[in-house]
């Protein structure tokens, strides 16, 4: 289905008298431009008009289903320059993921125990199970779009630092889409080996969100093989990856379809970032409360086999897969919360969020001893605390 999306730009809104005018406008430009629909679904969905003033300066151009698009309609007295443009493109939904926002159709979910390659000679994708047989998946060309293509959160040139407390590594205030909280690891020297070759931690699951909504929630140990700068680079020869076991709060978007359907709003299931331009995932397993514990690790099983697990400690149920090292050096270790949809402090699990038993291996099974570097000062007291082989995320509802 075809739909034109109208966006309105203006020029000199420094001229708008109202202050919230203002935040609203440059929030609207900010979502329009990096997370078109969420942003706006989730800030201005039940809202026909955004009112600034005597007069409204937005209307509602386009409502649908799923989105309210807002335009502006300018006061007489304010000199502007506006520029319409029509795009015409398929529909295609956004769906959050711990790598961005991305179409629905560069997401795809693998049986458990799946093994995925990437064809050489194609732009396909090549699923093995060793029940089920080996397949093909042909990525869609929007997946290599620029607009939805996977992208570096860290200018290249920033070699000198590597933690990830500003911006676009991480968020410093709401509403956020991306990273908030994280402690990270660079190899030094980062481009010389052993690398590393597994990661292990519990997760406990921390207490709900107050406020349930549209909100997604992401916690997961990861690592990547980068230029040197947390979640930088393309390093060749096979580009950057991420392999991580992820913890999931999504009531109303990922745990939906979780198996069987999570009723606490939290899932989990094991990821890897992204071969082809897709972002691919284990099954979401449904059966995950506050105060259970989940080990989740990926090792390199064989000499070019990374596996990747999240299993619970009581029952021993896990959610898999695999994938190929393909030339990839992981010198990257982080802990993370990344969030979508978040406006508010009721969003975020409130109190711990533990990481314990950590424990970094290389490629020969040494153990490594990372000298995590943290964020800090983040949104609703967030604060990110090691301890020995724990860490902890935390946030409070008042602040």
């Amino acid at each position: 289905m075809l739909s034109t999306y109208l966006i309105i730009l203006h020029a000199w809104y420094e001229k708008i008298e109202s202050e919230y005018c203002k935040s609203f406008w440059a929030h609207f430009l900010h979502a329009r431009t990096h997370r078109p629909r969420l942003m706006l679904r989730t800030r201005i969905h039940s809202r026909a008009t955004c009112d600034c003033g005597p007069q409204p300066l937005f209307t509602v151009l386009h409502d649908s289903k799923d989105s309210v698009y807002c335009g502006a309609m300018f006061q007489s007295s304010l000199i502007v320059v506006v520029l319409v443009v029509a795009l015409t493109q398929a529909q295609s939904s956004l769906v959050p993921t711990p790598f961005g926002v991305r179409p629905s159709e560069c997401v795809l979910q693998v049986p458990s125990g799946s093994r995925v390659d990437e064809d050489i000679r194609t732009n396909d994708l090549i699923i093995s199970h060793p029940t089920l047989g080996t397949w093909r998946h042909t990525p869609k060309p929007i997946c290599s779009e620029q607009a939805y293509a996977p992208k570096p959160r860290r200018p290249q040139h920033l070699r000198q630092k590597n933690d990830c407390q500003n911006k676009p590594c991480t968020c410093d205030r709401l509403p956020c889409n991306n990273w908030i909280d994280n402690a990270g690891w660079m190899m030094d020297p980062y481009n010389k080996g052993p690398f590393i070759g597994g990661f292990s931690t519990i997760m406990s699951v921390p207490g709900t969100p107050p406020s349930g909504g549209s909100q997604t929630i992401f916690y997961f140990p990861g690592a990547e093989n980068t230029n040197g700068t947390p979640r930088g680079g393309q390093p060749a020869p096979s580009g950057r990856a991420i392999l991580q076991p992820v913890l999931t709060y999504g009531p109303n978007t990922n745990c939906l379809g979780s198996k069987p359907k999570s009723e606490t709003g939290w899932c989990i299931s094991s990821w890897y970032c992204c071969p082809k331009n897709i972002s691919v995932h284990s099954p979401y397993l449904g059966n995950v409360k506050p105060s259970d514990d989940w080990l989740g690790f990926f090792n390199l099983t064989s000499r070019n086999t990374f596996e990747t697990v999240s299993r619970n400690v009581k029952t021993g149920e896990e959610t898999k897969l695999s994938c190929p090292k393909q030339g990839r050096d992981f010198n990257w270790a982080d802990i993370t919360l990344e969030i979508y949809a978040v406006d508010s402090c009721s969003a975020l699990p409130q109190g711990k969020m533990t990481f314990s038993n950590l424990s970094i291996w290389d490629e020969n099974m040494k153990p490594l001893h990372p000298d995590w570097v943290t964020t800090h000062n983040k949104p609703c007291g967030g604060k990110v605390t090691v301890n020995a082989h724990t860490v902890t995320i935390e946030h409070h509802d008042e602040w």
